[in-house]
C-alpha cells in the first residue's frame, strides 16, 4: 500500500481555502422541530452505513469514498474534501493509519469519532477495524449516544435501531463461534490483511502475518518469508488463500497462481464496502465464502454448515 503524500504547501494552503469559506451552518446548533438532520461524514463507505443504520431518518451521511476498490491508503486528499469535512457536525474515521490524514483537515468545531480508540488498536496491527465486531459494536453504540443527545425526541427509535444492528452483530459473532468448533486452529494464508480480524476471531491461524505485513506497508518482503509462504502453498499445509481484490501487486499475484495450481482455495476479500450491501451482508456473505473454502478443504464426510 502507499502512504498519502501531502504537499508541502498543503496545510497552508486548507487554511487560506477554509478562510475563503463561509462558516457552514451546523445541525447541532439549530433549534427547533424542523432543524436538518445532523451531518456526519466518513472517508468510507462502510463507516458511514453503520452509522447510517444507527441515526436513520434523525442523521444524515455523507462518505468522501465514491468509488468502490479505492484503498484509503491510496487517496490523495483534495480542497473538495477538506469543504465536505469542515461542513460536518461530525466525523467517523476508522483511524489506526488507514485514513489518518483525514484529521489534519478537520477544524477543532467538527465532532470527531475514531473507530481506532474504540478497539484498543495497537501499533502494527491489522488495521481494517470494520472487520472487529467489538469496535463496530462500540463505535455504533457512541454514534447513539451522540445523536440521542443532539435529536432526543428520535432516541426511541434509535436505541430501537442499536438494539437490530447487535442482534445482527451477534448473528455473526455465532456464526464465528460454529466455525471455530469445527474448524479450530486451521490455517491460513493472506496476500494482505484485509479481513483478518474476522477469521481470527473464528479460532482460525494464519501463518505469514508478517509477509502480509509487508506488502501492506510496501516494507520490503523477506525471502524467508516468501520461501515459506511458497512451500506452503506447494505442500498444501494451509486450508486456504485470501487475496484482496484492491491490492495490485505482482507478488500477490504470483502467489495466488500458486494457490489455484496447487487447488489451494482463494477467498477474495476486499476492503471497500460492496455498493448496494449493508455492513452485516458484506460480512455474512464473507462467512458464506469462508464456511465453503474450509469445507473443501476438510476430511471427508465434514458437513457443509447450513447458511444463515
Amino acid at each position: 500500500m502507499f502512504t498519502v503524500r501531502f504537499l508541502p504547501c498543503l496545510p497552508l494552503f486548507l487554511t487560506l481555502l477554509t478562510g475563503l469559506l463561509p462558516l457552514p451552518s451546523r445541525a447541532s446548533t439549530e433549534t427547533g422541530p424542523d432543524r436538518p438532520a445532523p451531518l456526519l461524514s466518513c472517508v468510507e463507505p462502510v463507516w458511514c452505513d453503520i452509522a447510517q443504520q444507527i441515526g436513520g431518518p434523525a442523521l444524515r451521511t455523507r462518505s468522501l469514498i465514491t468509488s468502490e476498490g479505492l484503498d484509503p491508503h491510496h487517496l490523495q486528499p483534495s480542497p473538495l474534501m477538506a469543504r465536505q469535512l469542515a461542513a460536518s457536525d461530525a466525523v467517523l474515521l476508522n483511524g489506526a493509519t488507514y485514513d489518518d490524514w483525514a484529521m489534519k483537515l478537520l477544524p477543532t468545531s467538527v465532532k470527531l469519532f475514531l473507530a481506532a480508540s474504540q478497539g484498543g488498536w495497537q501499533t502494527g496491527e491489522d488495521p481494517h477495524l470494520f472487520f472487529d465486531l467489538p469496535t463496530v459494536r462500540n463505535t455504533a453504540r457512541q454514534i447513539a449516544v451522540w445523536l440521542a443527545g443532539l435529536r432526543p425526541q428520535a432516541q426511541q427509535d434509535i436505541d430501537r435501531r442499536l438494539a437490530l444492528f447487535e442482534q445482527q452483530i451477534d448473528q455473526i459473532a455465532t456464526r464465528q463461534q460454529a466455525i471455530q468448533q469445527r474448524d479450530h486452529g486451521a490455517p491460513f494464508a493472506m496476500t494482505e490483511p484485509a479481513g483478518e480480524r474476522l477469521l481470527l476471531a473464528a479460532g482460525l491461524v494464519m501463518t505469514d502475518q508478517s509477509w502480509a505485513r509487508a506488502l501492506m506497508n510496501e516494507s520490503g518482503l523477506s525471502p524467508r518469508d516468501t520461501a515459506m509462504l511458497e512451500t506452503a502453498l506447494h505442500e498444501k499445509t494451509i486450508r486456504f488463500l485470501v487475496s484482496n481484490p484492491a491490492i495490485s501487486a505482482p507478488q500477490a499475484s504470483r502467489m495466488e497462481d500458486m494457490a489455484r495450481q496447487s487447488g489451494i482455495p482463494v477467498l477474495a476479500i476486499g476492503e471497500s464496502l460492496p455498493t448496494g450491501q449493508h455492513w452485516q451482508d458484506w460480512l455474512n456473505g464473507i462467512l458464506t465464502s469462508l464456511e465453503q473454502a474450509l469445507y473443501q478443504t476438510a476430511p471427508r464426510n465434514t458437513p457443509l454448515p447450513p447458511h444463515p
